[in-house]
């Protein structure tokens, strides 16, 4: 059985019943700098994080083994997103249920981050397509590594419930939160990287994202599949209708 690392580290393209598609919809190459950005670049952002608490409390005797190693990894992060600089999507098959993979997500971000999770997955939702669950963990884990970086020490929910012929899960903090018109200037969806890739890769498998958040209000991100309608319209024209304040 595959870890969900490996379950939400690479992407078949699908289309929007959640059936796969071509190959050729995403070129290789841009597939490969996905993953790359949801996994390793991601992964070792986390490992700085680490290495900079440690050094906060470690002894004086291991301070210069650390500064040693957080050096290694810094460049080892610095050269990963200099590719991805260079060469600006990405779920393959899940091989585990959407519950148990998102639990094995939430459990291993806990234990690697020491952030508090709370998780309150239902075993009676149907497992949805394969490409469906692969694009919703991966989408998962991109909003959940976000909230242990920006978000340190904060408590975070994660409920998958049922919904209409679908599920809901969603994704809350009681953390700083952010201004969703300056994060969209940071996280726009040209890159095809990051949050801002996000909405358009859950679109493909008919799934949506509604994130809202304001300054010290926190974060809440509810992923829907199948798509509900439309998304909500807000009045700021300079902000994407699946991003806003509560």
């Amino acid at each position: 059985m595959s870890s969900i690392y490996d379950a939400a580290g690479c992407e078949t393209p699908v289309c929007a019943n959640g059936t796969p598609s071509s190959r050729d919809t995403v070129p290789i190459g841009v597939r490969s700098m996905q993953s790359l950005h949801d996994g390793p670049a991601q992964w070792l952002a986390l490992a700085l994080l680490q290495l900079d608490q440690m050094l906060n409390t470690a002894g004086t005797s291991d301070v210069p083994v650390l500064r040693n190693v957080r050096l290694l990894v810094s460049e080892a992060l610095r050269g990963t997103r200099q590719v991805l600089e260079e060469r600006t999507d990405s779920p393959a098959e899940a091989p585990m249920p959407l519950v148990a993979s998102l639990i094995e997500l939430g459990q291993r971000l806990s234990s690697l981050t020491g952030q508090t999770l709370c998780l309150d997955c239902s075993t009676v939702i149907p497992d949805p397509p394969q490409p469906v669950a692969a694009t919703v963990l991966q989408a998962a884990r991109e909003l959940l590594v976000n909230t242990c970086k920006h978000a340190p020490g904060a408590r975070v929910e994660v409920a998958l419930v049922a919904a209409a012929s679908g599920f809901e899960l969603t994704i809350r903090d009681n953390g700083p939160g952010f201004d969703p018109l300056v994060v969209n200037r940071r996280h726009g969806a040209a890159s095809g990287l990051g949050l801002g890739a996000i909405p358009e890769r859950l679109n493909r498998v008919g799934a949506t994202l509604n994130l809202q958040s304001r300054p010290g209000a926190g974060v809440r991100a509810c992923i829907r599949w199948p798509a509900r309608g439309s998304e909500p319209v807000h009045g700021d024209a300079q902000i994407p209708q699946w991003l806003s304040s509560p």
